[in-house]
């Protein structure tokens, strides 16, 4: 049995009150919640990400759905290789 990883998207969701950060499990997996900034970060599956956004920009206690670009930039990062020239090193 393969262990199969399902590539996923983080959602940054903006609530009116903090008391329904709650409710954020049972759309993905809650990763973190900000009490003074009233948002909360789930991860679902890339696949189910736009119907997932819909829904929660439909519930009464969001403001914003806004996705995360987070995988974008560590795949450019990770992308990067080392400078080949010394001109990172002129300055020393």
């Amino acid at each position: 049995m393969a262990l199969v990883i399902q590539p996923t998207t983080g959602l940054i969701v903006y609530l009116h009150s903090i008391r329904h950060a709650r409710n954020l499990k049972s759309y993905g997996r809650l990763y973190y919640v900000s009490k003074r900034m009233r948002y909360g970060l789930i991860y679902v599956n890339q696949a189910d990400e736009e119907e997932i956004t819909k829904k929660l920009a439909s519930q009464s206690y969001v403001k914003q759905v806004v996705p995360s670009h987070l995988n974008e930039l560590v795949q450019e990062v990770e992308g990067k290789t080392e400078l080949d020239d010394d001109s990172a090193d002129e300055d020393y």
